[in-house]
This record gives structure tokens, sequence and C-alpha cells, in this order.
């Protein structure tokens, strides 16, 4: 007997670059799960939360030591005498707990003809904590001498940091590099091979060609690049460069390589680190099962990702023991900016997946069609609800202005679910550059909604000159316990160019209520069904300079805390701890050991695997700081999967493009 089917897509397209979606493939997949051994559980709680390793990255301050720093720098004084007292600012603000270490090079080699100018790089501190004054030391030795041997620089750099947790390197250069191969590629290389690496850098005083490469190593190396062009630019952006690159992007979790369709890989509820590559490649998908332990649970699944600069995607797939699809979610970025893309899908009650056995969850790689990129994937398993507690469904989100107070605290943006900054009720003001996507985080119980505002002020001065005619584009999003990303309300405003005029962008949250599960909701991708931590993403698009944008964020909880639901068998459950069954053992059995994930390859793109969604999707709606700017699946019983209606996708994904666009344009014409 075949049940009715529900697919919903569910996504995020953003601005004119909405018809890049007219470019996705049409690919069919293969849809039957085979049949392997159940999963091992981890040695692990129950549930990792992703969110659990805030703090401190390790930091590799990487100096440029050639003879052209020399040079005069804009306002007076030399580059090299810019580049010193910014780095004793930066040192001296330094957390206790950072690990940072130093290394130059072109520092002992003085002409590209020499022996060994291409090697020329040299550890002067290794990366610790309590190396304050060795770091002061090395800095007030740091003179111009030879050549730019980037290549080995940064592959040095990233030895020094090792192979594990959160690592930063800061390239401070002037110039173009000296030696093969191309920085760029040396970046990226360095990128795709560490979890949770990022390469941000400081131009001093650069154009042309050297600008450009510099600007490929930061976008190649998953950071930011920033501008210097006077001695007081100088202290200002490696200041700001290193208080943000010792909060990179991380994911949380056990490393595993997924498989395929046929032949998945068998992980358990918890957090998972994989490595998807392009779309159109063998590595571009992948698959796993989980077995489910208790009929009438809800299992949910998401997959999150920053991935590279500019268009991004990620589509996710559940698919019950019979192979038939329970659930799919399609989560798009599609301009310029780093959004984190958090996508989810559900097998419940609500799309008559509930049945225990083991369910296949397929992740595929979306708009990419280059480099590799991490990626986590969560997953859950709530018990069987016996009471759902309370109840608030029935009305969108109420998109008003906050009704707040008081002065605004200042906080620092985190840039991950790791090191979200957390915020409750009130106004608080942070900074954001072009390029960056800020993540702060604030608690919802039962029954509490939220509304949210954020302003950024007009410009003025030398800032508006910059910014001229062609202000960046910011975007608010928010994010549900599983770290996927919600669709805006109808009256949101999500969206705007900030800095020419004064910006409010505004957005909301029902009450969190046990009926709110993920089964279209509102504009295809809600799950207000859990209590914890929700998320708020601030990002800025990333332009052609590095002025510090200030901005505001207004918080209203409304509501009080209501009594949430009540499990089978008095089992409590919350996504960051799991479930507590009492009698049942909680210490899970010897698991399986992860494997660290392999290096994807890059095959002809003619060997795509990529499923493209039949669910219909529902286009997002469109949409002053106190301070001024300083410088359903278908009904078919014909047991094909919902993946194997292919003919009709490329105009479907067209035409909602066109309506997406057609909505955006009047929503900013409102």
């Amino acid at each position: 007997m075949s049940r009715p089917r529900f697919d919903t897509v569910r996504s995020r397209l953003v601005g004119s670059t909405l018809l890049a979606v007219l470019s996705v493939p049409a690919i069919i997949f293969a849809t039957p799960a085979s049949a392997s051994a159940p999963p091992t559980p981890r040695d692990a709680p129950v549930m990792v939360a992703l969110d659990d390793t805030g703090g401190e990255g390790r930091l590799m301050l990487v100096l440029d030591s050639s003879g052209s720093m020399a040079e005069p720098a804009g306002g007076g004084g030399s580059k090299i005498d810019a580049a010193k007292s910014a780095l004793r600012t930066l040192v001296n603000d330094l957390p206790d707990e950072a690990e940072v270490g130093l290394r130059v090079f072109g520092a002992e080699v003085f002409s590209r003809t020499d022996p060994g100018s291409c090697e020329d790089t040299q550890q002067v501190v290794e990366p610790g904590t309590g190396n304050r004054d060795q770091l002061l030391d090395a800095i007030g030795d740091y003179k111009p001498y030879g050549e730019t041997p980037i290549p080995n620089a940064l592959r040095e750099a990233a030895q020094d940091l090792g192979d594990e947790g959160p690592r930063s390197i800061v390239l401070v250069s002037d110039g173009e590099s000296t030696c093969a191969p191309d920085p760029c590629k040396v970046a990226a290389e360095l990128a795709d091979q560490g979890i949770n690496l990022q390469i941000d850098v400081v131009g001093l005083s650069v154009s042309g060609n050297a600008r450009d490469q510099l600007q490929c190593v930061a976008d190649k190396g998953n950071g930011t690049y920033y501008d210097a062009d006077d001695a007081d630019a100088i202290v200002d952006q490696l200041t700001r460069v290193g208080e943000r690159a010792l909060r990179p992007f991380t994911l949380t979790g056990e490393p595993i390589e997924g498989g395929t369709e046929d032949d998945p890989t068998a992980v358990t509820v918890g957090d998972w680190i994989d490595r998807l590559g392009p779309q159109n490649s063998d590595t571009g998908s992948k698959s796993y099962e989980v077995e489910r332990t208790t009929s009438g649970s809800t299992l949910r699944a998401s997959a999150i990702t920053q991935g590279q600069q500019g268009d991004e995607g990620l589509l996710l797939e559940i698919f019950d023991p019979e192979g038939d699809e329970c659930d799919l979610g399609l989560a798009i970025r599609q301009i310029d900016v780093r959004e984190i893309v958090g996508v989810q899908a559900t097998a419940s009650a609500e799309n008559e997946c509930d049945a225990a056995g083991t369910y296949r969850i397929t992740v595929g790689r979306r708009l990419a069609d280059d480099a590799n990129v991490k990626f986590g994937l969560r997953v859950a398993e709530e018990p069987p609800v016996a009471d759902p507690g309370f109840t608030g469904a029935g009305s969108e989100p109420e998109v008003t202005e906050p009704q707040v107070s008081g002065r605004a605290e200042t906080i620092t943006g985190g840039s991950s679910f790791a090191n979200a900054a957390e915020i409750g009720d009130g106004r608080w003001s942070s900074t954001i550059v072009p390029g960056e996507a800020l993540l702060f985080r604030f608690p919802l119980e039962f029954g509490q909604a939220a509304r949210i505002s954020v302003t950024f002020p007009s410009a003025s001065g030398a800032a508006a000159d910059t910014i001229g005619l062609f202000p960046p584009l910011s975007n608010v999003s928010v994010y549900n316990p599983m770290q996927a990303v919600l669709s805006d309300p109808d009256a949101a405003a999500f969206s705007g160019s900030a800095g020419r005029e004064d910006l409010t962008l505004l957005t909301a949250t029902p009450a969190v209520s046990r009926d709110l599960v993920d089964d279209g909701g509102y504009n295809g991708v809600e799950d207000y069904s859990m209590s914890g931590d929700y998320y708020l993403a601030v990002s800025l698009m990333r332009e052609d300079y590095s002025i510090e944008f200030p901005f505001t964020i207004e918080l209203e909880i409304v509501g009080e805390p209501a009594d949430g639901p009540t499990y089978a068998d008095d089992a409590t459950w919350t996504v960051a701890d799991g479930a507590d069954v009492p009698g049942q053992p909680t210490e899970p059995t010897e698991p399986t050991q992860p494997t660290e994930p392999t290096e994807p390859t890059d095959p002809p793109s003619s060997g795509a695997t990529d499923p493209p969604s039949t669910g219909a999707t529902d286009p997002p709606s469109t949409g002053a700081t106190d301070e001024p700017v300083s410088d359903a699946r278908t009904d078919d019983d014909s047991g094909l999967s919902s993946t194997s209606a292919i003919a009709a996708f490329t105009g479907l994904i067209g035409l909602l493009a066109v309506v997406g666009a057609l909505l955006l344009w009047r929503r900013r014409r409102s």
C-alpha cells in the first residue's frame, strides 16, 4: 500500500541571482536503499551539541619580510613600522587563552636568484599561550629584507598549527608572490585538507595583480581579504582581522566518510563531519543509514556548511526502510556572502513516515561547481509524544518592531554555531565587515516567540564615499536548534542595502510549539517544535573594500515559558542532550571507529549524481544604530521515486525563480 507523498522543497533564493537555479541539471537518482548492517552507537553521549566547543582557535601570523616593506606607507612612516605598531596592539590585546604563533618569510635570502629564496620562511614563535613577551620581542626584530615566497610560507604555517581544532592563518603582505606555485591554489589545497582552517589576508598598499592574488588566497582559503592603504588603516585592519581570526567558522562532530546510495555509511544519533565535492562529481553526494529505534518517534536530520565564497547549496533527503522518500530539504545561498547553509528533513507521523527500521539519509551539493567543502550532519530522534503540552500553531509570526528599551550592550558576533554570541531581551550593538556572516544565539522555551530587528545606520564621511553607489547587501536569517535555516515570514524584511541610508531588517518566530513539526509550515521550511537555542545570522555581501559597519540588534522574547511535551515511557528529550529513558542504559556500546574523510576528487562534469526535487517550493518574501558608520510530495502510486519526475523540474524551478524575483522586486518597492 502506497502512502501519500509530502515532498517539501525549502530554499532561500535571494536577489536577481534566483535565475541561477535554471542551471541546476536534471539528473535521476536510483532511490531504493540497500540493506546493510545496522549502525553501531558511538562512544559518546546520545546527542553531542554542535556548539559545545566554543572559545578561541589557534592563530598563526605570517608576515612579509620582503624588501618592499621598507617603502613608505600612506600617512607617514614605512609599511614595516606601521605593521609593527599594529602587531604590538594586536598582541597586547590578545585573550590570555589564545594560542598564537608567528612566522616570517623573505627574511634571510636577499634575491630570488639566490639558492633557497623560495623556501625562505622561519617560525619565530611557536603557537601557544603565555608567549606574549616572545611575540613582542619577535615583532621588534622584524625587518624588511628579501623576496616574497608566499606558497611555502602558507604550507609551513599550516603545519605549525597542526591538524586539530579551529585554526587560522593571517597573512600580511605588500606584494605578489615571487615563487611558484600559485599561492591561490595552495590556499585552496590547505583549506580542503583541514576540517577547520581559514586563511585571512591583509594587503598593505597593494593593487593590480598583487591585490588580485592576495584576495584570491583569502577567498580560496575560506577567509576574508582586508585592504590597508595607510599607516592608520594597517593598525585598524590588523587588529580587526586578528580578533576575527581567533573565532573561525567551525564544525563539531566525529569525522566520517559517507557512502553511496547502494552502500550507505552507518551513523547513529549525533553529530558528524564529512566532505562534499562539486555538484557534478562522484563525491557531490553522500549517503548514510541510521537505525530508527522506536516506532512513532520523530527522526530529524540536518546538514550545515558555510562552503566557499558565493553560490552554495545543500539538498538533504530521508528515505524509509522500503526506499520511499519521507521528506527532503533544499537550502541555497546565491549571493556573495558567507551565510551558513543549514537544511533539514524530517520523518514523522506528519508525513506517515514513523515506523521503526533502517532509514537512509542522502546529502548532496547544489550550485557549487568547483572546490570541496566540509559539512556537518546532525541526526536526532525524538521519542514518541504522549502529550504535546503547549500548542500554539495556527497563525503567522507577528513581524513587528521589538518593544525593548535601554542602552545597547556591545557584543562580538560569532562566526559559527560553536561560538555564537548569546543575546536575550534587549538591545545589542556589534560590527561587521563585507564578506562576514555573524551568529547570535537566543534560547526559546515552549510558548515563547521572538521578534527581531537589525538596524544599520547610513554612512557618513569617507565611509560614504567608499561605499559609493553600490552598497553591500545585508541579510538576516533565523536557524532552529537543528541549525537549519528557517523560511522568512511573509511580512519579514530580511534583506536590503546597508550604508547609503538607514536600513532596518525585521523578522520573527511563532511561539515554540510541539505541533509545529516540520511538515510544510510557513513558506516551506519550518520546524519550531523544539525548545533550545535559536540563532540569528547577520551577513554582509562581499565588496571590494573593508569598512566596518556598525549595527544594532533588538530582540523581544514574547510569552512566558509553557509546558512542553511529555513522552512515552517517561522519557525526556532535548536536541542538545538527546533522549533519556528511565530503566534503559545511557552508555552506548563500543562504536565503530570513524575514519578521517578522504579527499574528494573532481571527475569530469558528466559524472553527475545529484537528484533534483519535484516538490514545490515557496519563494521567500523580501524585504539605525546609535552611531554612524565610521571609516508535499504529490500523490503517486507508481512506485517511482519523487526524484524520477525530472522532465518538469527545470521549467518549474525557472517559473518559481521568476515569481520569486517579482516578489522581491515588489517587496523592495513597498
